[in-house]
């Protein structure tokens, strides 16, 4: 868990330049908070509290990392990135960059990302110097140094005119006109961490529509919602792809395992799961018509909603504190199938994850982590696609008279099935080491901070 934190959650162990997508959040949380239009000492004070957060894991979680690979500066250690490009943009707010247009505000967060990355690898004096620092202090001190430089730099290019320039040559403005390309990618960030990590992507997007005024029946809503799911079982796809080539494969030569169906279930590991599969599908599609009209009573309800993310956190540290779950699906039996698909039904219920109800109904059952996992998330594209059908059949119309840019359409897709993919394989590794528990106390905090604005807003 400390060399996960150390990389940032996983961004410090892509296969290419991880150090670049450790410096990544930063920047994007920084145009998100000039796009929603805080307050300069506001910003300032989020970026000064994203540099705190990375240099504490950076000093407390680099070493473990270091003992592990026996390299003085691993590469999967990302913290000191992350506090070093939050460093960069910790005076820039108060050049009024809050005030100028979107365009404007992401060429300010181009030029600064691009001037940390550049002063982060040239590392002019005395950044080498302080990489000779013991333990961890080596690591974040070097980057610290690097985004005081380039923050230095950036105000200066501001301060110069050089902003105005960059954006007349790059086009943010017409790249982001409406904001419609910043929005969708927000958006479908949003929904591809959510869909995957155990944290209900429909209880957040009702929190959306609670704080930020989203009407999900507009009928550019609905079709972006359709394109950000085909993105999401893209993603499904894209991390299972072994696994799913390896079902269909295997069904070519079901022949060697008999003739009798009974036979060739028990012993075709691949008809025995696609039997499970759709036996889990075939319960959820029911339940869910029953459980339809309850749901949609519950979305008009934050109380419910937070009721739910306690469920869900509660589930979550249950499932942790299982040890001995080690059934293989050729175990996994059609009573057990039964059950993950009533979890996969109830989970229609926003603030119930649909992939924590599932992973945690089939561990509970003894089903083994690995198996747990990728059962619950190849259940889920026919669960995900069967939704979305009902939902263009439903409204049809509306999303036909949808205006939204096929630009906006694609930034959401292609950015949830992106998100979706580091999710997926964030979740695998989190739910392998048993360590749900951590989104469990992210659900009990959704839930915690519900209850209060309800109690100040009665």
């Amino acid at each position: 868990m400390k060399r996960l934190l150390a990389s940032c959650f996983g961004l410090g162990r892509l296969p290419i330049a991880p150090g670049t997508w450790g410096s990544l959040p930063p920047a994007i949380v920084f145009v998100l908070l000039c796009y929603l239009g805080l307050s300069a000492g506001s910003i300032s004070i989020v970026m000064a509290g994203l540099a705190l957060v990375g240099s504490v894991v950076c000093v407390k979680f680099a070493p473990a990392a270091i003992a592990a690979t026996g390299k003085a500066d691993p590469g999967e250690v990302v913290a000191d990135e992350f506090a070093g490009q939050a460093i960069t943009f910790l005076a820039v707010p108060f050049l009024a960059v809050t005030a100028i247009s979107t365009g404007q505000i992401l060429a300010t967060a181009v030029l600064g990302f691009l001037l940390f990355r550049l002063f982060d690898i040239v590392k002019p004096w005395p950044i080498r110097k302080l990489e000779k620092l013991p333990n961890g202090w080596g690591v974040l001190a070097d980057d610290l140094l690097a985004g005081v430089y380039a923050g230095i730099v950036l105000l200066f290019c501001l301060r110069i005119g050089l902003l105005g320039c960059l954006n007349t040559t790059c086009g943010f403005d017409g790249m982001l006109l409406n904001r419609n390309i910043l929005s969708s990618a927000v958006l479908g960030a949003v929904q591809g961490l959510t869909e995957f990590l155990p944290v209900s992507s429909s209880g957040h997007l009702i929190l959306f529509e609670n704080f930020f005024g989203l009407n999900p029946e507009k009928p550019e809503m609905l079709l972006f919602d359709l394109a950000t799911h085909v993105g999401t079982v893209a993603a499904i796809i894209i991390v299972f792809r072994k696994s799913i080539a390896a079902i269909f494969k295997n069904l070519l030569v079901s022949g060697k395992y008999g003739t009798a169906p009974i036979q060739i279930y028990k012993k075709s590991p691949s008809v025995h799961f696609l039997v499970l599969a759709m036996v889990a599908t075939v319960v959820t599609g029911v339940l869910g018509l029953l459980l339809r009209d309850l749901s949609n009573s519950a979305r008009g309800s934050m109380a419910t909603v937070a009721s739910m993310w306690v469920i869900t956190g509660t589930l979550l540290l249950i499932t942790d504190r299982r040890k001995k779950a080690r059934l293989g699906l050729r175990q996994f039996g059609i009573t057990a199938a039964v059950v993950v698909g009533i979890a996969q039904a109830v989970a229609i219920m926003p603030g119930i994850s649909r992939s924590g109800a599932t992973i945690c109904a089939a561990i509970l059952i003894g089903l083994h982590r690995r198996w747990a996992v990728e059962f619950s998330f190849l259940i889920a594209i026919p669960a995900i696609l069967g939704a979305a059908a009902i939902q263009l059949v439903k409204d049809f119309d509306k999303i036909g008279s949808a205006t939204l840019p096929i630009s906006s359409v694609l930034t959401g897709s292609v950015v949830a099935a992106l998100v979706g993919i580091l999710a997926l394989k964030l979740l695998i590794k989190v739910s392998r080491r048993a360590n749900l528990k951590f989104f469990a106390f992210y659900c009990y905090f959704l839930a915690a901070f519900v209850a209060v604005y309800l109690l100040s807003n009665p």
